[in-house]
């Protein structure tokens, strides 16, 4: 794995990095609050590309 940034207080989408969870080999695991309250821990790749909310997001759009 590459030299680990530290993304903590950054946002992706509804979700507010808190700290670092775990690294493994290839990538780091990052616990992250959604605005709707959740906490989400969520691959450090996923962030912003994959995974923008804890999934509250999926039920929003699915309403409307």
């Amino acid at each position: 794995m590459s030299q680990l940034i530290d993304i903590t207080g950054k946002k992706f989408g509804r979700l507010t990095v808190l700290e670092l969870d775990r690294t493994d080999k290839r990538t780091s695991f990052w616990k992250c609050k959604c605005d709707c309250g959740n906490i989400k821990v969520v691959m450090r790749n996923s962030l912003g590309r994959c995974t923008n909310s804890c999934g509250c997001l999926l039920i929003i759009l699915d309403f409307h």
